[in-house]
């Protein structure tokens, strides 16, 4: 269930925990297309793999790492943090 933010501070922990999340998903999606390409570069076959296999897995993690983009910016928003640092 939701429920709404107590300050400020509990709002900027979890920007931290959702940027840390982002950072992990987007980089593993970038890994995953990094073993993808040397895939199919090197022509590996093992246990019947193929490339388009992670890069399906790098496009999931890629899409999974939207839904932390959207909630930072809107509570960016919310927040009014932009205008904070200027």
């Amino acid at each position: 269930m939701w429920k709404p933010f107590k300050d400020r501070e509990e709002a900027k922990e979890q920007l931290k925990r959702c940027g840390r999340w982002l950072g992990i998903s987007e980089n593993l999606s970038f890994l995953l297309v990094v073993i993808a390409i040397i895939w199919r570069v090197l022509k590996f076959d093992y246990y019947g793999l193929d490339s388009t296999f992670w890069f399906l897995l790098a496009i999931f993690f890629a899409i999974c790492s939207v839904a932390p983009h959207l909630h930072i910016a809107s509570l960016q928003n919310l927040l009014g943090i932009e205008s904070e640092h200027k």
